[in-house]
């Protein structure tokens, strides 16, 4: 892998010299390349060289795992999928003889011929072993990225709008306007809310939240605002 300096944000300490800090820099992104150029095809071998013996991780869904059980996670690709992963904006500190590695793991795979595309916000702590490097710990998290709107009618649109209270002294209001449907919370600008279904709905300034629209058993509308599937409940006024 070839690097270009100038995309690499190197901060170093006094006792490495900005020729070793470079050094040391493409040393460490080739071994990060190596280890994702690994995963497709399930390779342990290559991730078993460079990480810890005490390595740790944290994974984009929040799972925890040491060496041994990391390792376990790892398979081929399945019939018919493909991928790759490369490495994007990556930021190196180094410290003593630590080094951490910040970048995003831009993820292409194809599913049957379906394209999909995952950012993952990646960090790995390394620290110098004779001539090599190896790995002490790290953490994934997936970056969210929003879903492409669809169309819902101006028919349904209509039927979420309304005056919704969360409290007697704390509403919000939902706008029909020009076959749109906005959110306008007290003191705050609109914001349009975007149809991810015919009744979910998110907001671009939001990859994580969700407004629900339902009707409870009494046939009240709701709007649920959903974060990390827990939901705080709007009732609209009558």
């Amino acid at each position: 892998m070839s690097l270009l300096f100038s995309f690499l944000n190197v901060d170093t300490f006094a006792q490495i010299s900005t020729a070793d800090s470079i050094k040391y820099s493409n040393q460490i992104l080739r071994i990060e390349q190596q280890l994702l150029d690994a995963i497709p095809s399930g390779d342990t071998i290559v991730w078993g060289k460079y990480l810890d013996r005490n390595y740790f991780i944290s994974t984009e869904d929040g799972t925890t795992y040491n060496k041994k059980e990391f390792l376990t996670t790892f398979g081929p690709l399945p019939k018919g999928y493909s991928g790759y992963i490369h490495i994007i904006n990556p930021h190196l500190i180094f410290r003593e003889k630590t080094a951490i590695l910040h970048y995003v793991s831009d993820e292409y795979e194809w599913v049957l011929g379906q394209k999909i595309h995952t950012a993952y916000s990646t960090m790995n702590v390394y620290y110098p072993v004779d001539t090599s490097w190896k790995i002490l710990g790290g953490q994934v998290f997936e970056i969210p990225q929003l879903p492409p709107a669809t169309d819902v009618s101006k028919e349904i649109l209509n039927t979420y709008a309304g005056t919704y209270s969360l409290a007697d002294t704390i509403t919000c209001k939902i706008i029909m306007e020009n076959e749109k449907l906005y959110i306008q919370k007290k003191n705050r600008n609109k914001e349009e809310l975007f149809p991810e279904t015919n009744n979910i709905f998110f907001r671009k300034s939001d990859t994580r939240g969700r407004k629900i629209f339902v009707k409870n058993q009494e046939g009240r509308m709701l709007m649920l605002e959903r974060r990390n599937g827990q939901d705080v409940v709007w009732k609209r006024n009558f």
